[in-house]
């Protein structure tokens, strides 16, 4: 709200001591993006004699007072209430010499009613604007307006709200009204008694005004254009400055309204210009309509009126990113029957949004999932919004498609859900993951049922269900976090009427990943099923060593131990915290989950290596029967469908007896041209790669895995339709909350070595034995340059034919050279996700994570693409950074902890080259890398090399 506003500073004065201001001196420091203020007490005022008493003197004052000075922002530090000269002298003191640190707080645009903030750039897109609160628009509205019934006209807002509007337009000019008046009397009702912010939607200067002052939070103007010339457009420019308030606008100018994509975008680049450059107006603010006529006119001129409002809306938003993008879209369709304009509007969003749209302007009730729409009804409504007309005039057979189809009726779905009774309710609000329509029935449901059956029947009952649709393919992933999202809010609702008493009988894990491991999204996905569940868990973090596990088992109650792990490294801590319980003669049940685990290594190490029962979970679902057994005292720990045929995850340690003398294995070509690198040694990247890694971000494994959108019962249209309508919009508007947030920190290092083959030991030399000429080359005896090898690599080789191991792709005879890269996304998704986690942003904080991972990946891949071509090997690509080849190029990367190279304390000696450090990436007593969004490798140039395991 008082981001808009030149002020100086914003900050706390009164009220308190400094202990008692300073969390939300760090909440602010966090968010603010300007100078802060404090100004404490000293201390909490007391009442000693019936007198005022500050109880700190200048020194613990001071003490207190300056610690604030270590948080970004904090510019201003004094003292108010029960401070003395002698207070402030000893803070200047304290103070002297020292720099502010500067602001660097962020938050998203956003828009703001009194009672809830929603962001301007919704994710999934697009923020939609209820736009029933209409005069002219609504006829329910405009008779209960002209009967000044100003009260019941909040109900025709509240449906809005009800069917899942972000905001609402309110519009009240009709003719023989003064909509001065109205304005008036329904923004000032509106802003105390809706809870969404609003949209004041007026051509009148005045009435938009006296709407603005009584509106708290932070609205958003409906709109400004220069039909009118100069004069009124800087009037509402500047009302939106003084007020603070977002502006929407209209491509119009002096001539009339822009039809064509090039007039619309040169009249919306003038208007940017004007707002921005004139006006100040910060271009986040600022939502461009570019207008949409109706297709269902049937004149010539209005034939491609969707296709130039797309593709305007795509152009400018590639010139302009940090704008948003509104459309009236029932705009698009007027004059065309009713029923029929419903599935026009809706396919109309969708293409909208997929060109950049953010915000839309619709009768939220009436608006249809294109998912449940068929093909059929698609397609009428693409060929008469793309104007195809191979088969004739597409609004013809646009209107004999629909002729018979009815409107989904929303108020036949509101009475079969009013005609379920309470429990059936509940159960249906959280299949559905409705968050606010539960939060909404709470109340009532509570003076019915007691909160305890609520949530230990009802809702746990329906999450049971939630996982049988996620195990049978029905739900996926992230619907499953929505339902857990709405279950937690739920809980945390009703907690202050649940029994106060623990339940004896709740069953109890402890949970963690285990040592030398940073990856938590799986762990804390079992966390939130298993507490929605009903079940207790002690989430202990990450790398965790198992005194940590053992220390909560002697403290607290506990049924069960929970590890997790992804590495290949973990299962094998797995299995030795396995044995240390076993030798402590612990017999507690174990939980192995991760995605190194496989069902033969369970049965042939861990089973033997402990006494206890351990269940072997692929995912959180089997978590929740493994604990129903155990709620029960069943300890049978066939999960069924869990059994594997692969391989044991753990590298065994190689026998020589089964591997042959070198000579009788099969080399890798030796009459290969040797590269010669640019340079020797580290270097830092030149090219900026902040936009660029999203263009190498590998979508399939984003959508699949990182998200778990996978789902192998659909068909390839199936699979493409959500792609298109969910997951690609999903993916742009991270992308575009990612870059303005500046969340992406990228790291990037490599560097070239001199290297030799020495059997399975690669050994790496000084970057000063480097060469830059053929006849500089090192061809000395191997035996001559052994002990000179700066650094050491042993690679395990392959217990099967063809007995394969790394150094294999390196010369001995003479000197080669090996590439080593580092790649981190930076450490600020670390800190959003654990902040989304904490808030109960399952789903937010899911995809954040997989988005993350994923650009640690892309920029990876840049890494290695620019490698290859100062190199001269990238004969089979385009020779720029933006030519994305993630398959089948010249040579390969191996990362270490995995396959080829398992060893995760190689990282330590790749640390000693590259020196990452520098850049805030650390190096893990078990060599693993932080933040988790760091991944390092070796490339191999070689080009018979690719990816085998041991």
């Amino acid at each position: 709200i008082m981001e808009p506003f030149d002020i100086l500073s914003l900050g706390f004065n009164c009220g308190t001591g400094p202990e008692q201001v300073e969390k939300h001196v760090k909440t602010l420091s966090e968010v603010w993006n300007r100078p802060i203020s404090v100004h404490a007490n000293a201390g909490l005022p007391q009442n000693r004699g019936g007198f005022t008493f500050y109880p700190m003197g200048p020194k613990e004052f001071t003490e207190q007072q300056k610690r604030f000075a270590e948080y970004d922002g904090v510019a201003l530090l004094g003292g108010c209430c029960g401070t003395t000269p002698q207070h402030i002298a000893a803070l200047s003191a304290a103070l002297e010499g020292v720099v502010p640190k500067p602001p660097k707080g962020a938050q998203p645009k956003a828009l703001a009613s009194l009672f809830e903030t929603r962001d301007l750039k919704q994710n999934p897109p697009p923020f939609l604007i209820g736009e029933r609160s209409n005069a002219t628009g609504s006829k329910a509205f405009r008779e209960l307006l002209l009967a000044e019934d100003y009260e019941g006209t909040l109900s025709v807002a509240q449906q809005q709200v009800r069917y899942g509007a972000h905001g609402i337009d309110l519009s009240v000019g009709f003719a023989g009204r003064d909509e001065t008046r109205d304005m008036e009397i329904l923004a000032s009702l509106y802003s105390q008694k809706v809870t969404l912010p609003l949209m004041l939607d007026s051509t009148q200067t005045a009435a938009l005004e006296i709407g603005l002052k009584q509106v708290g939070g932070k609205p958003i103007i409906n709109s400004v254009n220069l039909e009118d010339g100069i004069d009124k457009f800087n009037a509402v420019c500047q009302l939106a400055k003084r007020y603070g308030a977002s502006l929407v606008c209209l491509t119009i100018d002096e001539v009339g309204m822009a039809k064509d994509k090039a007039t619309k975008v040169k009249v919306a680049e003038r208007i940017y210009q004007l707002a921005t450059k004139e006006h100040g107006l910060d271009p986040e603010d600022l939502v461009f309509d570019l207008l949409t006529f109706t297709v269902g006119s049937g004149e010539e001129e209005y034939h491609t009126a969707a296709i130039e409002t797309i593709e305007a809306i795509r152009e400018f938003h590639e010139m302009h990113p940090e704008v948003g993008f509104v459309l009236g879209i029932s705009n698009i369709s007027f004059g065309l029957d009713k029923h029929a304009r419903e599935y026009l509007n809706s396919v109309f969003l969708h293409h909208c949004v997929q060109a950049g749209l953010s915000m839309a302007i619709v009768n939220v009730k009436n608006t249809i999932p294109m998912h449940k729409m068929s093909e059929a009804d698609i397609k009428a409504c693409e060929d008469l919004l793309f104007n195809r007309r191979e088969e004739g005039d597409p609004l013809f057979r646009f209107i004999d498609h629909f002729s018979n189809v009815e409107a989904k009726n929303s108020d036949e779905e509101d009475a079969a859900f009013a005609k379920m009774n309470t429990r059936e309710k509940l159960h249906k609000l959280l299949l559905d993951g409705d968050k606010e329509r539960m939060l909404q029935l709470l109340p009532q449901a509570k003076d019915e049922i007691p909160a305890e059956e609520i949530v230990n029947v009802i809702l746990i009952d329906a999450m049971k269900e939630v996982g049988e649709l996620f195990g049978s393919g029905k739900m996926q992933l992230p619907f499953v976090l929505q339902s857990a999202e709405t279950m937690k809010a739920a809980v945390d609702w009703l907690n202050p009427y649940l029994p106060k008493k623990e339940k004896k009988t709740q069953t109890t894990l402890v949970l963690g990943t285990v040592k030398g491991d940073v990856h938590d999204v799986g762990k804390n996905l079992v966390d939130i099923i298993l507490t929605n569940n009903g079940y207790k868990v002690i989430n202990i973090g990450i790398k965790a060593d198992i005194e940590s596990f053992l220390k909560v088992v002697e403290e607290q109650h506990v049924d069960a131990i929970g590890m997790s792990g992804l590495l290949v490294k973990s299962t094998g801590v797995m299995l030795e915290n396995l044995k240390y319980m076993k030798e402590k003669g612990i017999k507690l049940p174990v939980l192995l989950g991760g995605a190194a685990l496989t069902g033969k290594f369970i049965d042939e190490y861990c089973r033997p290596a402990y006494d206890g029962p351990i269940f072997y979970c692929k995912d959180a679902f089997d978590g929740i029967v493994a604990m129903s057994r155990i709620e029960e005292g069943n300890f049978d720990t066939d999960l069924g469908g869990n059994k594997s045929d692969l391989d044991v995850a753990v590298v065994k340690k190689k026998s020589k007896k089964d591997i042959p003398p070198l000579e009788q294995i099969k080399m890798p070509r030796r009459d290969i041209a040797i590269p010669n690198p640019p340079f020797w040694g580290r270097r830092v990247m030149d090219a900026k790669v902040d936009e660029l890694a999203f263009d190498w971000i590998n979508h399939k494994m984003l959508f699949n895995q990182r998200w778990g959108y996978v789902n192998k019962k659909l068909t390839k249209e199936e699979r493409q339709k959500i792609e298109n309508e969910k997951l690609w919009p999903l993916f742009e508007e991270m992308k575009r909350d990612i870059l303005r947030e500046k969340l992406l920190e990228p790291v990037t290092l490599y560097g070239y070595y001199p290297c030799r083959a020495d059997g399975d030991t690669l050994l790496v030399f000084d970057e000063s034995e480097g060469w830059f000429s053929e006849d500089e080359i090192n061809r000395e005896p191997l035996e001559a340059v052994r002990e000179r090898a700066k650094y050491k690599f042993e690679f395990p080789r392959q217990m099967r034919k063809p007995y394969r191991c790394l150094s294999d792709y390196f010369r001995s005879d003479r000197h080669d050279v090996v590439a080593f890269q580092l790649a981190s996304a930076g450490s600020k998704f670390s800190e959003k996700e654990q902040e989304l986690y904490a808030a109960g942003k399952y789903s937010a904080y899911h995809h954040l994570h997989g988005i993350s991972v994923e650009l640690a990946e892309a920029i990876a891949e840049i890494i290695h693409k620019q490698i290859r071509l100062e190199l001269n090997i990238a004969e089979n690509e385009g020779h720029s950074l933006r030519d994305v080849k993630m398959t089948r190029y010249h040579g390969c990367r191996y990362s270490f902890g995995y396959a080829a190279c398992p060893d995760l304390a190689m990282n330590r000696e790749l640390f000693a080259m590259l020196r990452p450090e520098e850049f805030g990436i650390e190096l893990g007593e078990t060599y693993q890398m932080h933040p988790e969004q760091t991944t390092s490798a070796l490339v191999v140039h070689h080009p018979e090399a690719l990816y085998f395991a041991i």
